[in-house]
């Protein structure tokens, strides 16, 4: 099985060592089989989520592009993409141009996290992304679930070379949520800062509450598509003339 990976940041952006080392840890998550191509696209700097305030227009800004490596994926032979943008980051867009299944990390995970828990806490990078957190939880019927969205606020661009400060900030974080929120699951909506910098499994040791690898569930998701042959409804999804 070949997967192509999608990750919504420029290349020009991104460090090298951060794009070898998250591609790395991806391919762990994988089943033994399955290969990954994991691609930042190769388009200006300054595009995407790695630098300026993450809102709604800034993520926007990448899906034609996420959308246009998902059609170059169906041509190359893959048997499915993966976007690993928990935004919904041109995701939708690519459904109408591929007949491939295209899986993204924000639904799956929410999905999966609400049949572990009643209450769950979504973490984000900064208090700008609220709005439209708000405005996908709505659509994909999770409103009821997230109790609590809660901040890093610390820039993406600086996140890695803040890494021993990012971890002990999510575990505070974490903890409040789940003493004085009642957080019965915790939801990454940064792969950046987990589980790339921060192990799910330390936070999930301190705080007492299941904390979701999103990265490993979506390329597994992605996996069970392909295995049962799962491809998307015509009727949600038109195809482009």
């Amino acid at each position: 099985m070949r997967i192509k990976v999608i990750r919504p940041h420029s290349r020009a952006d991104s460090p090298s060592d951060f794009q070898e080392y998250t591609a790395k840890k991806l391919q762990s998550w994988a089943s033994p089989g399955t290969e990954l191509t994991v691609v930042f696209p190769d388009i200006q700097a300054n595009m995407g989520g790695w630098f300026g305030r993450l809102t709604e227009g800034r993520l926007g800004m990448m899906a034609p592009y996420v959308a246009q490596e998902a059609v170059k994926a169906e041509k190359e032979g893959y048997d499915a993409v993966y976007t690993t943008g928990e935004w919904d980051v041109g995701a939708s867009i690519a459904r109408h141009m591929v007949n491939i299944p295209v899986v993204d990390t924000g639904p799956v995970a929410l999905h999966t996290a609400a049949l572990l828990g009643d209450r769950i806490c979504l973490l984000i990078i900064e208090d700008e992304s609220k709005s439209f957190a708000h405005r996908l939880l709505r659509r994909w019927g999770m409103k009821d679930f997230v109790t609590s969205i809660v901040p890093w606020n610390i820039p993406v661009h600086e996140s890695w070379k803040r890494r021993d400060e990012i971890k002990d900030l999510t575990v505070r974080l974490c903890r409040k949520a789940v003493e004085e929120e009642d957080a019965q699951v915790i939801v990454s909506f940064c792969a950046v800062f987990v589980p790339f910098i921060v192990s799910p499994e330390e936070v999930e040791a301190e705080v007492g509450v299941p904390v979701l690898n999103t990265m490993a569930i979506g390329i597994r998701t992605t996996e069970t598509f392909v295995n049962l042959k799962i491809h998307k409804s015509q009727k949600s999804y038109p195809p482009q003339a």
